[in-house]
């Protein structure tokens, strides 16, 4: 079913468009899936087919670049101040006590990786950077930040908290030559129009010897095929690329990068929300799955420790639904501390 077909969306103008495979200009594809925008209710079935040539999943048709920021509405999760994404909020943490052994083991997912460099100053560039948390991190540790974010009230957000944050695209801010020791992009790369592009980009900007570090769903998980269109990291259509380890791998080395890294987050939270979409789609008025769908954007204490030894399985059989992945240019070694 064509999107555009429904009359919510044609009152926002959206328009479509039909694509070869993004990565390798392949015309030929294969259907794999379609599915609802389950997270924010935009009206229509969106599909997902499978490049004949490189096997990369791709949305098609999908919205223009001139009528994407539609789906991406204040209200998005990770423009939210405080947005969690990989674990508890840190009011949590200080209610276990006694169980903080516990606790430590549980909310260890892997999730982000930030390298050790004594060099000084260290330099970090956030892509979609939000309200800019992360960045307000990193400059607490020693950093010197800078970001990048197209939505304009979360660019806002992160300005006014002191942080210096480019509105646009990783293009339109036009930085300079080996500028930054580490480039981090948190579930960004899945949203951009040319991966190949971005990921040529931060070559470019990185120093000899930078790092390139980025989070993604991975739909060749277990998660993924038992979900199926239900999947919590699907998010069509704001996710228009759906990786796969041996694509991503193959689209880094021609991309510039070498000593790649892929690390399985122990993470099932969109196990956790996919059911929730499920159960939402099969009984509309259901709580519970108001509740389980709201756990991956404010995950309990409680619950991470309750889901970690099965995120922690999952993780070490190399079947996690989301990856960590650490490269760095051709010819670098990749010392991982």
């Amino acid at each position: 079913m064509d999107p555009l077909t429904e009359p919510d969306q044609a009152e926002h103008h959206v328009e479509w468009e039909q694509t070869a495979c993004p990565l390798c200009g392949e015309e030929a594809s294969t259907f794999v899936l379609s599915a609802r925008d389950w997270q924010l209710g935009y009206p229509g079935d969106f599909q997902l087919n499978r490049c004949r040539g490189c096997s990369h999943v791709y949305l098609n048709p999908r919205p223009t670049p001139d009528c994407i920021n539609v789906f991406y509405p204040r209200e998005y999760g990770p423009y939210q101040a405080g947005a969690a994404d990989d674990g508890p909020r840190s009011r949590d943490t200080k209610q276990v006590g006694l169980l903080r052994r516990l606790l430590r083991w549980s909310v260890d997912t892997c999730g982000e990786f930030v390298p050790e460099i004594n060099t000084s100053p260290r330099r970090a560039l956030e892509i979609g950077c939000a309200n800019g948390d992360f960045l307000l991190r990193l400059n607490q540790q020693g950093w010197q930040v800078q970001g990048v974010e197209f939505s304009p009230p979360a660019a806002q957000r992160a300005t006014e908290r002191g942080l210096d944050v480019h509105l646009g695209t990783l293009e339109s801010a036009q930085f300079a030559a080996e500028q930054f020791d580490a480039v981090f992009l948190w579930m960004v790369l899945e949203h951009v129009y040319d991966p190949r592009a971005t990921l040529r980009e931060i070559r470019r900007i990185l120093k000899p010897g930078g790092w390139v570090i980025f989070s993604l769903p991975n739909f060749a998980s277990w998660e993924r095929h038992l979900c199926g269109r239900y999947w919590y990291a699907l998010e069509l259509p704001r996710h228009l690329h759906h990786f796969t380890v041996p694509v991503l791998q193959r689209l880094l080395h021609d991309s510039g990068f070498g000593s790649i890294r892929v690390i399985h987050q122990r993470n099932i939270n969109s196990l956790v929300g996919s059911l929730g979409y499920w159960l939402q789609d099969k009984s509309p008025e259901s709580k519970l799955a108001r509740r389980l769908i709201a756990h991956c954007d404010d995950p309990s204490t409680w619950a991470v420790i309750l889901l970690a030894l099965s995120a922690k399985i999952l993780a070490w059989l190399r079947q996690s639904g989301r990856l960590t992945v650490v490269a760095r240019p051709q010819s670098e070694s990749l010392e991982l501390k």
